[in-house]
């Protein structure tokens, strides 16, 4: 039997539990869901249509005894306080707890006390906004993203494979199971140490400009572009470091012999072998690899700047019902300055595009 709640509970209704509202609404889904956070979330919540009702999170115990799964959306700190308290609490049989926390292993620990009659499968959608609050919930907020699901044993059963369904059914993502450590350690290298990274480029720049008054007016383009997960806040970004910081520690200390490194390759002139490598691997990277099923047939259209010609660009296509599945403004990119992106779900419907768009006056070309 397929794994379909009745009564949802997104547990701290903010930008990641609103959006999971959204989210399930939009897509059909037929269940009540019930948001447990603060008066003002839930009233924005509710006004959004986030959530069919809300109450405050006092309320956790006479909600849960009504519900069929439960999404634990705070910080890492208030999930494993709120999972202190679950172990405590009366829970009806079969009831499947998840959260969507950037860290896995304390989170598997803490969910260990949990009563034998529950399922408790640990998430993190790979996706987010350095904003918050529910009042930025976007319902395509986790559409063909990675959704990573850690079992408490590390492997898949009956439960987890029907859940991942679930999500993928209603969410529109792309799950992923992995096991907590392994989980952790590829966070840190691929998210957790480039945020400190952009922090420490943004705190060099404000260094600089006290030495150089006039640094922080040229740092635009490719400089906030690659800082921009440092106006991220820190007390969700605190609770992250705090529980993974086993994992990070040696990832920094790698970087700083990379550095250190690259620093004596820079006195020597000799800093092709870095670049070299830097692209080959970067290349293989495919920029619609954002937890797409499958790999996208990209076109690159250069654009006039002025106002409408994406909207343009876009109504053009649709008046032929072609589906642009990505779409992203190439900014101070050398070779591409001035172009958009777009993405296409075969290499046909992208040779349709550009032939469309050509007919139209728009210079266009397949990206290999």
């Amino acid at each position: 039997m397929t794994f379909m709640p009745e009564k949802v509970t997104i547990y701290s209704v903010g930008l990641l539990g609103g959006s999971l509202g959204l989210a399930l609404k939009n897509s059909g889904f037929k269940g009540k869901i019930t948001g447990l956070s603060s008066p003002s979330a839930i009233e924005t919540a509710k006004r959004l249509g986030c959530i069919d009702e809300g109450f405050t999170y006092d309320s956790l115990q006479d909600v849960i005894k009504d519900t069929d799964l439960l999404f634990l959306c705070s910080p890492i700190s208030v999930i494993l306080e709120t999972l202190n308290k679950l172990s405590t609490m009366e829970l009806p049989e079969g009831l499947l707890i998840t959260d969507v926390g950037s860290t896995k292993q304390k989170i598997m620990e803490a969910a260990a006390f949990l009563p034998p009659h529950v399922y408790f499968c640990g998430g993190h959608p790979m996706t987010g906004s350095e904003k918050s609050g529910p009042s930025v919930s976007d319902p395509y907020l986790f559409q063909n993203a990675i959704y990573v699901l850690s079992p408490p044993s590390g492997s898949s059963g009956y439960m987890e494979k029907s859940f991942a369904a679930f999500l993928e059914k209603y969410l529109g993502c792309r799950t992923l199971f992995l096991e907590p450590s392994v989980h952790d350690r590829i966070v840190a290298t691929v998210s957790h140490v480039p945020h400190l990274l952009a922090v420490a480029l943004v705190c060099l720049a404000e260094t600089m400009e006290e030495k150089i008054p006039g640094t922080l007016t040229l740092a635009a383009g490719g400089f906030r572009d690659m800082t921009r997960v440092a106006s991220a806040p820190y007390p969700m970004w605190h609770d992250i470091f705090l529980t993974n910081k086993a994992a990070i520690d040696p990832l920094l200390e790698s970087l700083s012999n990379i550095l250190a490194d690259i620093r004596e390759n820079l006195k020597q002139g000799s800093l092709k072998e870095y670049f070299d490598r830097s692209d080959r691997i970067r290349s293989s990277i495919s920029p619609a690899n954002k937890g797409f099923l499958r790999k996208l047939s990209e076109v690159l259209v250069h654009a006039k700047d002025q106002p409408g010609v994406i909207a343009s660009i876009s109504a053009l296509l649709a008046e032929k019902s072609i589906n642009i599945k990505d779409i992203e403004v190439l900014k101070v990119r050398e070779g591409e300055g001035g172009t958009i992106r777009l993405a296409f779900d075969n290499s046909d419907i992208a040779r349709d595009a550009i032939a469309l768009l050509s007919q139209n006056g728009f210079s266009a070309r397949e990206r290999t």
